[in-house]
């Protein structure tokens, strides 16, 4: 089973910022695919609403993470964290998979 693990920090802020959507109770974290690297895929996150044929849905913390089969040996293991730190704001992928 691919275990992705959504922080608290990162739940919250993903419920004020889907909570600003026309439709909040749909959105979902996506992680996609940005391009190849030396070590992998690069991964980004994203705000989305559909999920397609050849996607996975986990849930953590509460929220929906969704991504497409052919990232699963990547994101397995690997936690969405938030930061509010003047230096490091933002969400990020972290832990396994590798080259993010």
């Amino acid at each position: 089973m691919i275990v992705i693990k959504v922080s608290s920090e990162a739940a919250a802020e993903f419920k004020k910022i889907a909570a600003k959507s026309d439709n909040p109770e749909k959105q979902m974290i996506r992680i996609a695919y940005g391009g190849a690297g030396w070590s992998g895929p690069r991964l980004g996150l994203a705000l989305e609403e559909l999920k397609h044929t050849n996607d996975i849905v986990v849930e953590s913390a509460g929220i929906k993470v969704v991504y497409s089969k052919d990232l699963a040996s990547y994101v397995s293991g690997m936690s969405i964290e938030y930061s509010d730190k003047w230096y490091n704001k933002g969400f990020r992928l972290t832990g396994a998979g590798g080259g993010c």
